[in-house]
């Protein structure tokens, strides 16, 4: 597989004119006969968007990172077996949504494992704090307040919960679009966003 740049990652919502769609078939083509020139460009394309998906999940530029790669390998590995019968880009967001549920499930199984040891995790699940310049140390603590709630809301809710609410919230994506990624109804992907945004706001009355 050909290297996969690291990109400073940044959420950016899934938008795709006509002439990218016709630039991405092209690409895609040719990649699928092992042209790795070709492949290498639908990574500079996607690779943010995928990082941003990820980050938004686990809340770690390093697992982040990890993912990222992890799909690339995914993607490259699978890719005679895309038929084309969906975008691009939506197939791709399958892979990626894929590598951050299991690596959710595995955190999740790791820190029921420590709990039950009786060992209480470093780390909250999925948080990773960066420091803040604002020199207040009030609003400070508020802002941390409200960033742990938050956090902690968002790690409450089951892993297909937050990734529906992460597409939608966070990439932008339609609920037909987020339908077809995480291959499942319309009226499901609804559901759960509709719950976990309740979820996250009853956690957020705590601090009013």
């Amino acid at each position: 597989m050909p290297a996969v740049n690291r990109a400073a990652g940044r959420t950016v919502k899934i938008m795709d004119n006509g002439a990218d769609r016709e630039r991405v078939r092209r690409l895609v083509k040719s990649a699928r006969g092992g042209d790795e020139e070709s492949f290498g460009e639908l990574v500079k394309m996607y690779h943010e968007r995928v990082y941003g998906l990820a980050y938004g999940l686990v809340h770690s530029a390093d697992d982040a990172q990890e993912i990222a790669q992890q799909t690339w390998v995914k993607v490259w590995n699978k890719l005679r077996d895309f038929k084309g019968d969906a975008e691009f880009f939506t197939w791709v967001y399958r892979v990626a949504s894929n590598a951050s549920l299991d690596h959710l499930r595995h955190k999740t199984r790791l820190r029921e494992d420590s709990l039950v040891d009786g060992v209480e995790p470093q780390e909250a699940f999925g948080r990773e704090r960066a420091p803040s310049e604002n020199p207040r140390p009030d609003r400070e603590a508020e802002r941390a307040e409200i960033r742990r709630v938050f956090e902690q809301a968002l790690g409450s809710l089951s892993a297909e919960h937050r990734l529906a609410l992460t597409l939608r919230e966070v990439d932008g994506l339609s609920y037909d679009e987020i339908a077809k990624v995480m291959k499942c109804r319309k009226g499901t992907v609804m559901s759960r966003i509709f719950y976990a945004r309740r979820a996250v706001q009853e956690k957020l009355k705590e601090l009013q």
